[in-house]
């Protein structure tokens, strides 16, 4: 569990401190400052289901860090799918960091889940525009790629 909490961490502090940096169309969801969850969730939830993949992630790690609200893994899934299909590259390792959290929860792996995981961090190495979280996506799917020997070898 610790490492799951430990990937989470480092790609939300990746997303949050590049978030800035992208280039939007809308200027909507511009979080600064850990604790500003609360007050953007609103409009950041208006403007993803309008179709604005930034909006979309940036709710998403608002429910994945539980700023300002609870945290809810699922739910920042949720809209982190809905920003992988508006074409927000930065999704799909979060996608990954997602499901490899659910992995590390149990004593026997998912292989589906395992697959999944797989699936986001190899789409990760494709699209994912930082470098420093490119790099933790080879890491990752280094990781879940030995797993999966191990697991096939049984």
């Amino acid at each position: 569990m610790k490492s799951s909490a430990i990937v989470g961490s480092i790609g939300l502090f990746f997303l949050l401190a590049t978030a800035h940096a992208q280039a939007q169309p809308l200027q909507v969801c511009d979080l600064q400052e850990e604790g500003e969850g609360a007050q953007w969730l609103a409009p950041c939830e208006r403007a993803a289901l309008r179709g604005n993949g930034h909006a979309a992630l940036m709710v998403g790690a608002i429910y994945w860090n539980g700023d300002g609200v609870a945290k809810d893994h699922a739910a920042a899934a949720r809209w982190f799918e809905l920003a992988d299909l508006a074409g927000e590259t930065r999704a799909a390792k979060m996608l990954g960091d997602e499901a490899f959290g659910r992995l590390v929860k149990t004593a026997n792996p998912d292989r589906a889940v395992l697959d999944t995981a797989i699936g986001w961090y190899e789409k990760a190495l494709e699209v994912e525009p930082v470098p420093a979280a490119k790099a933790e996506a080879q890491q990752s799917l280094a990781m879940l790629s030995s797993l999966k020997q191990k697991l096939l070898a049984r």
